[in-house]
Protein backbone atom coordinates (compact mmCIF):
# COMPACT_ATOMS: atom_id res chain seq x y z
CA UNK A 1 0.00 0.00 0.00
CA UNK A 2 2.93 2.19 1.16
CA UNK A 3 4.51 1.92 -2.75
CA UNK A 4 0.93 2.75 -4.25
CA UNK A 5 0.65 6.17 -2.25
CA UNK A 6 4.35 6.88 -3.15
CA UNK A 7 3.52 7.09 -7.06
CA UNK A 8 0.00 8.75 -6.21
CA UNK A 9 2.19 11.52 -4.55
CA UNK A 10 4.38 11.57 -7.74
CA UNK A 11 1.21 11.42 -10.11
CA UNK A 12 0.18 14.90 -8.22
CA UNK A 13 3.62 16.46 -9.26
CA UNK A 14 3.01 15.54 -12.89
CA UNK A 15 -0.71 16.38 -13.55
CA UNK A 16 -3.11 14.09 -15.94
CA UNK A 17 -5.34 15.27 -18.30
CA UNK A 18 -8.90 14.41 -17.26
CA UNK A 19 -9.83 14.00 -20.62
CA UNK A 20 -7.33 11.33 -21.81
CA UNK A 21 -4.99 10.49 -18.48
CA UNK A 22 -1.82 12.09 -20.51
CA UNK A 23 0.72 14.53 -18.91
CA UNK A 24 -0.11 18.07 -18.95
CA UNK A 25 2.97 20.82 -19.20
CA UNK A 26 2.62 24.44 -18.36
CA UNK A 27 2.59 26.57 -21.57
CA UNK A 28 2.58 30.35 -21.92
CA UNK A 29 -0.16 31.55 -23.87
CA UNK A 30 -0.31 35.56 -24.12
CA UNK A 31 1.75 35.81 -20.81
CA UNK A 32 -0.38 33.37 -19.09
CA UNK A 33 0.82 29.80 -17.82
CA UNK A 34 -1.60 27.23 -18.16
CA UNK A 35 -1.35 23.56 -18.74
CA UNK A 36 -1.68 21.63 -22.01
CA UNK A 37 -1.95 17.91 -22.25
CA UNK A 38 0.69 16.44 -24.61
CA UNK A 39 -1.72 14.16 -25.53
CA UNK A 40 -5.26 15.59 -27.07
CA UNK A 41 -4.23 19.05 -26.55
CA UNK A 42 -6.75 20.17 -24.08
CA UNK A 43 -6.03 23.16 -22.01
CA UNK A 44 -6.86 23.09 -18.42
CA UNK A 45 -6.84 26.87 -16.36
CA UNK A 46 -5.96 26.82 -12.94
CA UNK A 47 -7.65 29.40 -10.30
CA UNK A 48 -7.31 32.96 -11.55
CA UNK A 49 -5.69 32.32 -15.11
CA UNK A 50 -9.24 32.49 -16.78
CA UNK A 51 -9.37 36.16 -15.89
CA UNK A 52 -5.54 36.83 -16.44
CA UNK A 53 -6.60 35.47 -19.73
CA UNK A 54 -9.46 37.83 -20.50
CA UNK A 55 -7.40 40.88 -19.46
CA UNK A 56 -5.02 39.76 -21.98
CA UNK A 57 -7.39 39.62 -24.19
CA UNK A 58 -9.17 42.98 -23.85
CA UNK A 59 -5.36 44.95 -23.90
CA UNK A 60 -4.60 42.74 -27.25
CA UNK A 61 -7.90 44.43 -28.47
CA UNK A 62 -7.78 47.74 -27.13
CA UNK A 63 -4.35 48.25 -28.78
CA UNK A 64 -5.89 47.76 -31.96
CA UNK A 65 -8.14 50.27 -31.51
CA UNK A 66 -6.08 53.03 -30.93
CA UNK A 67 -6.45 55.52 -33.37
CA UNK A 68 -3.22 54.85 -36.04
CA UNK A 69 -0.64 57.91 -37.02
CA UNK A 70 -0.64 58.25 -40.61
CA UNK A 71 2.61 58.25 -41.61
CA UNK A 72 4.97 60.36 -42.26
CA UNK A 73 5.44 62.38 -45.49
CA UNK A 74 1.28 61.97 -45.66
CA UNK A 75 -0.69 65.01 -46.12
CA UNK A 76 -2.63 67.14 -43.66
CA UNK A 77 -6.12 66.31 -42.93
CA UNK A 78 -7.94 69.08 -44.91
CA UNK A 79 -9.33 72.16 -43.06
CA UNK A 80 -11.88 73.88 -45.22
CA UNK A 81 -13.01 77.64 -44.02
CA UNK A 82 -16.88 77.84 -42.78
CA UNK A 83 -18.97 78.28 -45.46
CA UNK A 84 -20.52 81.92 -45.82
CA UNK A 85 -24.40 82.45 -43.88
CA UNK A 86 -26.65 84.44 -45.91
CA UNK A 87 -28.82 86.34 -42.88
CA UNK A 88 -31.68 88.51 -44.20
CA UNK A 89 -30.84 92.09 -42.37
CA UNK A 90 -32.77 95.65 -42.73
CA UNK A 91 -30.95 97.91 -45.16
CA UNK A 92 -29.06 100.49 -44.09
CA UNK A 93 -30.28 103.96 -44.69
CA UNK A 94 -27.12 106.11 -44.61
CA UNK A 95 -24.96 106.78 -47.48
CA UNK A 96 -26.90 106.74 -50.51
CA UNK A 97 -29.39 104.40 -48.86
CA UNK A 98 -26.86 101.70 -48.85
CA UNK A 99 -25.75 102.17 -52.54
CA UNK A 100 -28.82 102.42 -54.16
CA UNK A 101 -30.97 100.70 -51.72
CA UNK A 102 -34.25 101.58 -50.62
CA UNK A 103 -34.56 104.79 -48.82
CA UNK A 104 -32.59 107.08 -51.34
CA UNK A 105 -34.36 106.69 -54.18
CA UNK A 106 -37.90 106.20 -52.25
CA UNK A 107 -37.81 102.47 -52.42
CA UNK A 108 -38.98 101.95 -56.13
CA UNK A 109 -37.86 100.09 -58.95
CA UNK A 110 -37.28 101.99 -61.91
CA UNK A 111 -35.19 105.07 -61.74
CA UNK A 112 -34.62 108.23 -59.66
CA UNK A 113 -38.37 109.81 -60.92
CA UNK A 114 -39.83 106.63 -60.38
CA UNK A 115 -40.72 105.55 -63.86
CA UNK A 116 -41.00 101.97 -65.51
CA UNK A 117 -39.38 100.43 -68.02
Amino acid sequence: MDEKRGSTETRESTLLCPRCVSQMLPVQRFGVTVDQCTGCGGIFLDRGELEQLSEAEAKFYAAQQQPQQPPSGAYPPQQYPPQPVYVESPRPRGFLGGLFGEGYYGGHHGGYRGGHH
